[in-house]
């Protein structure tokens, strides 16, 4: 019997991602040729093959994890659960050695018990493989297969993870700073932004490097995932020539040779000197100009440009007083800017108040479960 069989050529694929940026997902997804993929609860659907799980995890910048949908049906008693899990067919994703783990959440359902629903969901993949590979017990000596699964309104998804870590772990960052911004936000901030490659871009409360460092790696058109491996690596059963050909298409889309205005500055020595250590560790040191500056001596004689930055909130870095006042120094900074525009995710209530300048628009996104709000401070608006 063969127990290493390639993955089905037709899958349903699944991307997650923060909540507010759908749509910044929904555009990567088109910008790579994928037209159809309807949002539905804070998470994006295609239909695709092997090659696209290894497609989308090497390009995308916004999204959270890359998922195979293997189930969905409805069930509001441990019976029900068990035999639509066990009537998947487990055996065209997992081979027998398969390690296998379950984790999920339950909302709104009559099954709201976390545990149960994996103990259960676990003993129908093992009796389903257990059947068709003809064995007593799953070694479960092999790789890392990690199921998880939704249950909202006794409806039931099914999820392989195909990234394993969240795709925000690029792996250039090894070292955390004080309240770090996760690769993916920062991604959105940017591709929110009106940045683009020949576009001067700065970051004056850089912290540890990450918005300006992804800024570099949009620029130069590096893939979000270039440069760490993903969960279907280690999989016998994944065709390893695949990612090797999107690996292949993602370097051939790279410029790294593009001359870059992107500078990056932070009041923090040992910040700044994080920046630098990630920055080269995601290939983007020559790209970037690192400063120790406080905002308040920001100063350029380039006419146009960029702002985007994540400042001190008032709650891990600064006090509330201290947060504020780096706020006013940046409205003040910006009013000197002419032809600049400034994207500031911030949870403080008052920021505009603060800033000097009601914006020209905002919008609500989460900073690691925390409510922010993205405020737009367009260049073309600041006169008018």
């Amino acid at each position: 019997m063969n127990t290493h069989k390639q993955f089905p050529e037709k899958l349903n694929i699944t991307l997650t991602c923060a909540s507010g940026v759908e749509k910044v997902l929904k555009s990567e997804l088109k910008r790579l040729g994928y037209e159809d993929a309807p949002a539905l609860n804070g998470a994006l659907s295609l239909s695709g093959t092997p090659y696209d799980v290894a497609r989308l995890n090497l390009f995308l910048r916004t999204a959270d994890r890359v998922y195979i949908k293997a189930a969905e049906f409805s069930a509001d008693d441990f019976d029900l659960l068990f035999e639509g899990v066990r009537a998947v067919r487990w055996e065209d994703y997992f081979p027998l050695n398969a390690r296998v783990t379950v984790n999920g959440k339950c909302v709104k359902s009559k099954l709201f018990a976390i545990s149960a629903c994996q103990s259960i969901i676990k003993k129908a993949i093992s009796d389903r493989l257990c059947g068709v590979y003809k064995v007593n017990r799953l070694a479960e000596t092999g790789a890392l297969y990690q199921v998880e699964f939704s249950l909202f309104k006794d409806v039931v998804s099914v999820y392989i993870n195909t990234s394993g870590a969240g795709l925000h772990k690029r792996g250039y960052r090894d070292l955390v700073g004080i309240a770090p911004i996760k690769e993916t936000l920062a991604s959105s901030l940017i591709l929110l932004s009106d940045f683009y490659k020949e576009r001067p871009f700065t970051d004056p409360f850089c912290g540890s490097g990450t918005i300006a460092i992804e800024a570099a790696r949009i620029a130069l058109n590096i893939g979000g995932g270039v440069g760490r491996r993903f969960a279907f690596n280690d999989w016998d059963n994944f065709d390893g020539k695949l990612f090797d050909q999107a690996f292949t298409e993602a370097k051939d889309k790279e410029d790294r040779s593009r001359k870059l205005e992107i500078f990056a500055s932070d009041i923090d020595p040992k910040a700044v000197k994080l920046a630098k250590r990630h920055a080269e560790r995601a290939g983007v040191l020559d790209k970037i100009r690192f400063d120790v500056k406080d905002v308040k001596y920001f100063s350029t004689e380039l006419s146009c440009g960029t702002i985007v930055t994540n400042p001190p909130y008032g709650e891990r870095v600064y006090d509330i007083e201290e947060a504020e006042r780096c706020y006013k120094s940046l409205g003040e900074v910006y009013k000197g800017l002419d032809r600049w525009s400034c994207f500031v995710i911030t949870s403080a209530k008052n920021f505009e108040k603060k800033f000097g300048k009601k914006c020209d628009r905002d919008r609500k996104l989460y900073n690691s479960n925390r409510e922010c709000k993205y405020y737009y401070y367009y260049a073309d608006k600041k006169d008018k």
